[in-house]
């Protein structure tokens, strides 16, 4: 059983479809085409200060909240770096819930918000949240507010282009709108993994622009494949139709390759629904583990240079304790100009 929502959670604003509500200004979906960012513009970190989110558990597994600055050691590349931010499992995180609302899942809209729905639940008062839907283009329905100002806004989810900008998406969330907040940050991802249409974005430059970004990812992969008969029943040719099946079948497995990457580089983790039902207990694991997470930050030492990858190991000075944690990052040539100085 999903645990219980944490207490004293403020009821939130369901997500309706369509021709039952109407958006307000503030929720008016914001078009791919409207965005101005390039595949290219990859500033991610605007200060030398790397993040690192870590999850503490005794050798039994269970989770232990009440650590200090003082208790964590973080060394890079194998020298030890001085913890220069620290934030404990208390303090709010701002969360980019992005939902695939397209083609492949027209048909579970009504599923997708029940799920939203109860994800928005689950985040405690002091939490942000940017909700962000994408079919053929990237709509944005709220920029990040708390669950109280989230209360008063009318929101629309609705399928409405064909395509899946999955890779636009992530790029345009990390870069022009994630990258200049601060504190805690988190991207809650819910596709089946196969992108169509992008544009802007691409496979390997999302995965590049993660390592570089302070932020932790969550997938949660539902399982569309079972509705590929029925789309693939409209090919007559039975040629055509074998060679559209196992061209969309390699792009299912490298959209699961895809997004357990995406969790793995970030400290994050992937979480596998077979069916829209099992969203809601991916969705509350997801909250449960944010609310674990403690968040480290250190000014790495000597000189490094742009695209480098940097292991990172931390460590806690207590005994039989197990930290789970992000392990690389790459540079940016911001870190790379002034790292290691004051």
């Amino acid at each position: 059983m999903p645990p219980p929502p944490p207490p004293n959670v403020l009821p939130a604003p369901k997500l309706r479809p369509a021709h039952t509500t109407v958006a307000t200004p503030a929720a008016t979906p914001t078009p791919a085409t409207e965005a101005e960012f390039d595949e290219n513009d990859t500033v991610r970190v605007s200060t030398n200060l790397i993040t690192v989110p870590a999850e503490v558990m005794d050798r039994t597994g269970r989770y232990i909240g009440n650590l200090r600055k003082e208790d964590f050691r973080v060394f890079e590349n194998g020298v030890e770096q001085e913890l220069a931010y620290f934030a404990s499992v208390e303090q709010p995180f701002t969360v980019a819930l992005l939902l695939d609302v397209s083609g492949s899942t027209h048909t579970r809209l009504q599923a997708i918000r029940t799920a939203a729905n109860e994800f928005i639940k689950r985040l405690r008062p002091n939490d942000r949240l940017l909700l962000v839907s994408f079919d053929g283009k990237i709509n944005v329905l709220t920029e990040p507010v708390t669950l109280r100002e989230l209360r008063k806004k009318k929101l629309v989810l609705n399928a409405v282009n064909d395509g899946t900008l999955l890779y636009d998406t992530v790029t345009f969330v990390l870069n022009q709108r994630l990258a200049g907040i601060t504190g805690r940050k988190a991207i809650v991802l819910l596709t089946d993994g196969v992108d169509g249409g992008s544009k802007k974005g691409s496979h390997k430059q999302t995965l590049r622009d993660v390592e570089e970004s302070d932020v932790v990812i969550y997938p949660v992969q539902y399982n569309t494949l079972p509705d590929l008969p029925a789309r693939l029943s409209q090919i007559i040719n039975p040629k055509a139709r074998a060679h559209v099946e196992s061209r969309m079948r390699k792009e299912y497995e490298v959209g699961s390759v895809y997004l357990e990457t995406l969790a793995r580089k970030t400290g994050g983790r992937l979480q596998k629904a077979e069916s829209l039902s099992d969203v809601p207990q991916a969705f509350a694991a997801i909250t449960e583990e944010l609310g674990r997470q403690y968040s480290l930050g250190y000014y790495p030492k000597g000189q490094l240079q742009a695209g480098q990858k940097r292991d990172i190991r931390v460590k806690t000075r207590l005994p039989n304790l197990v930290v789970r944690a992000r392990q690389s990052y790459v540079t940016t040539a911001a870190v790379s100009r002034s790292a290691g100085q004051d």
